[in-house]
């Protein structure tokens, strides 16, 4: 059906392209508009500072107010602003009164746009401007350099939005000798609706509320609209872009659901109250734009004035209750960490993936959520509970307690709470990694080798499983306690592991790091053990195979948690006593 709708659309554009010169420079002149806008965004993701500067700029709500309000009058995009937000906000790097103040100043700072085509685009030949631009921006990009690149694409898309908005203006200065659209005005609130729902459609079809105003505005100047149906389309653009966030959260987890919830509710009420009381919005519009001298017959300067006020109405409205919507959102937009059959992952989504320290954040997060999965199979699998992990008993204790095989299927448990969650982050890491600098690269690199080794482990104790539910009811009380041992070992392993995910003290890590090495040291002991056993007659050649086997396995899980170890100092930690700690466990 969509394919339908998409050749038909195609067909009556086409048609109306070939009987309309103008009307195709219009259509050329949307093209290029939007293209300079997705040229913009790009442009940013070459500057290095943009995500720290972020982090930094929010440290307070009016912090957080004033990063949204300049940021999208510099970027002429309040999507990126919001998917940044967003994708902040979902890491775990802002909070979400930071990531309310941010939409709310962003919403603020789409009015530059208005007033940039407005005050410049229709007043002087804009495309004269435009040309300079893109062959500055041209050369820059020819550079080396990142961030000169970044600065040429800068240069190059404000050139092209420069010459878009040129070829708009030209093309419906030309519309009036085919068709005279102000024909079609509409008066009254049956125009304000009509328009609005127009500026809704354009906005959802172009996925720009900004080209739509652009679009309207451009029409305004060239006499095609009214001025009263321009200001529904307008108040319509801003009511559009929520039907475009509304469709980019379906991916987004319960965080930036709250955000993209906030954002809908601020711009549809900021429409309703505007269309309820217009005539005072237009009176306030007016009584401004005398005082500023601005011609009766302006009608663009009006439409710039109109959209002020109707973005400023918002922002007073909304601001000063934003610590009573982040109650409200948290209140009935629950977490979404709910169990189910099939695990998957809490964190990782799309709009985290665009900048590096948002997926580096939600990648750690989703690997620990891996890792805490991985550790209850593994506790599992030697018959012992994830809560043994953390209980007050010694691991001797633990052991002699849990003397009972726990039953489990093994490949149902990897496959509901490991199997998802690792092809997640494989497939998140390898997106972050195309969007990320080279300097990057290593981090999400690393953090794929963690989840393989995670894996790995898994199939190392799933092969020894059968052996361990065998043995520690066997009534040979000799290879009873060496798979006891076993356990007990692997039972420190996980206990040292989940101690150090709470330390901080430099001194107390590397007591855990000793005492996990020595563990894996300790294997070696068990082949003396292993022939002393033999050759007393104490075990059967099939039991010392067996644990032979065995002890390679699980030591072979150990080799990894320490390797996992390595890694995650690798990049937490730069200074040297981290680097004598590192160095210290690696092994071959």
């Amino acid at each position: 059906m969509n394919k339908i709708l998409f050749f038909l659309f195609l067909l009556v554009l086409c048609a109306l392209m070939y009987i309309s010169k103008s009307f195709l420079v219009i259509s050329f002149g949307v093209c290029i508009f939007l293209y300079a806008m997705i040229v913009l965004e790009n442009s940013f993701s070459m500057f290095a500072g943009i995500e720290s500067f972020l982090k930094k700029a929010t440290s307070s709500k009016i912090s957080s107010f004033n990063f949204g309000l300049l940021t999208t009058a510099i970027m002429q995009s309040s999507g990126l602003v919001s998917v940044l937000a967003i994708s902040f906000l979902s890491a775990g790097l802002i909070s979400l009164i930071s990531g309310l103040a941010i939409i709310y100043g962003a919403n603020l700072g789409t009015v530059t746009g208005a007033w940039l085509v407005a005050g410049l685009g229709l007043k002087v030949d804009i495309a004269s401007y435009a040309m300079p631009l893109i062959v500055v921006g041209m050369l820059f990009i020819f550079n080396k350099s990142d961030k000169i690149k970044g600065c040429g694409y800068f240069l190059f898309s404000i050139g092209l939005l420069f010459l878009g908005i040129a070829y708009m203006k030209s093309g419906f200065d030309n519309i009036k000798d085919t068709i005279d659209l102000s024909k079609y005005a509409m008066s009254g609130v049956s125009g304000l609706l009509v328009y609005t729902l127009i500026g809704l459609i354009m906005t959802v079809v172009m996925q720009s509320s900004h080209a739509t105003l652009t679009l309207a505005i451009t029409a305004l100047g060239a006499n095609q609209i009214t001025y009263e149906n321009s200001v529904a389309i307008a108040i319509g653009s801003n009511v559009g872009s929520t039907i475009m966030a509304i469709i980019g959260s379906f991916n987004a987890n319960s965080e930036g659901k709250k955000l993209t919830v906030a954002h809908v509710i601020f711009n549809v009420t900021s429409a309703i109250i505007t269309l309820i009381f217009i005539n005072f919005f237009i009176f306030i519009t007016d009584e401004t734009a005398k005082i500023a001298g601005v011609r009766d017959d302006d009608y663009t300067i009006k439409l710039a004035i109109f959209h002020t006020y109707f973005n400023v109405t918002g922002v007073l409205l909304f601001y000063p209750l934003a610590n009573l919507m982040e109650k409200l959102l948290n209140k009935f937009i629950k977490s979404e960490h709910k169990r189910s059959k099939v695990d998957t992952a809490y964190y990782l989504n799309e709009d985290s993936a665009q900048f590096s320290d948002s997926a580096t954040e939600v990648l750690v997060k989703e690997v620990k959520h891996l890792y805490s999965n991985a550790s209850s199979i593994i506790a599992k699998s030697i018959s012992i509970s994830k809560e043994d992990i953390n209980s007050p008993l010694s691991p001797e204790e633990v052991i002699r307690s849990r003397q009972q095989p726990i039953k489990m299927d093994f490949d149902k448990l990897y496959n509901n709470r490991f199997k998802e969650i690792y092809s997640q982050i494989i497939d998140f890491a390898v997106l972050a990694s195309s969007n990320s600098k080279k300097e990057d690269m290593g981090k999400f690199m690393d953090l794929r080798r963690v989840a393989l080794l995670l894996a790995e482990a898994l199939k190392d104790i799933k092969n020894s499983q059968p052996n361990v539910y065998k043995f520690i009811t066997s009534n040979n009380p000799y290879i009873k306690t060496e798979y006891d041992k076993l356990r007990i070992k692997l039972l420190k392993s996980l206990r040292i592991m989940a101690k150090m995910a709470n330390l901080k003290d430099d001194y107390d890590l590397k007591t855990e790091l000793k005492e996990l090495k020595e563990i894996y040291n300790d294997y070696s002991n068990d082949e003396l053990a292993l022939d002393t056993l033999l050759g007393g007659k104490k075990i059967s050649n099939t039991m010392a195979t067996s644990l032979m086997n065995d002890t390679a396995l699980i030591q072979g899980v150990t080799k990894k948690l320490l390797k996992i170890v390595e890694i995650i100092f690798t990049h937490s930690n730069q200074n040297d006593d981290f680097e004598v700690i590192k160095n210290s466990i690696k092994i071959a």
